[in-house]
C-alpha cells in the first residue's frame, strides 16, 4: 500500500472548527473524498477480467485519515510495473513475451494527483451539500 500525504487540510480545518460538530462533518468529508479517489483509480484502472477494477476499496475515516488500496494479488504489479521473462509462453494469453520489463499503470498515483489538482473544489462542494 503506498502512502501518499493531500497539503492544504489547515486552512479546511480551520473553517471545520467553526462548525459545532466539524468531527462528525469532518469524517463525512474524508468518507466522500476517499470514495471520490477509489472512483478515480477505478476508472484508470484497466480492465481484462474486471476483478482489478472492482476491488478498489476505502476505509472508514479515522484519526483524520481514510485508506484508499486494491487487495487484489496483482495490483501492485499493475500499478508500478514489472519485469519478465522474454520468451517465455503464457497460456493465458496464448502469446510468449517479447518485452523484459511491462510499464506500470499508475493507477492510484495518477488518481492522487487528480484528486489533490481537484481537492479544493471538491471540498467545497462536498462541504456545501453536507451542510445545506
Amino acid at each position: 500500500m503506498a502512502d501518499f500525504t493531500i497539503s492544504g487540510l489547515d486552512a479546511l480545518d480551520k473553517a471545520l472548527g467553526k462548525l459545532e460538530n466539524s468531527a462528525e462533518v469532518q469524517e463525512k468529508l474524508l468518507a466522500q473524498m476517499g470514495e471520490q479517489l477509489a472512483g478515480r483509480a477505478k476508472n484508470l484502472t484497466p480492465v481484462d477480467t474486471g476483478a482489478l477494477r472492482n476491488d478498489w476499496k476505502r476505509t472508514a475515516p479515522k484519526e483524520g485519515r481514510v485508506y484508499v488500496y486494491n487487495n487484489t494479488e496483482y495490483a501492485a504489479h499493475v500499478e508500478w510495473g514489472h519485469r519478465q521473462k522474454p520468451g517465455r509462453f503464457v497460456p493465458a494469453i496464448g502469446k510468449r513475451l517479447k518485452q523484459p520489463f511491462v510499464e506500470g499503470r499508475h493507477m492510484l498515483r495518477d488518481a492522487v494527483k487528480e484528486t489533490e489538482a481537484n481537492f479544493e473544489a471538491d471540498a467545497m462542494e462536498i462541504l456545501e451539500g453536507l451542510l445545506s
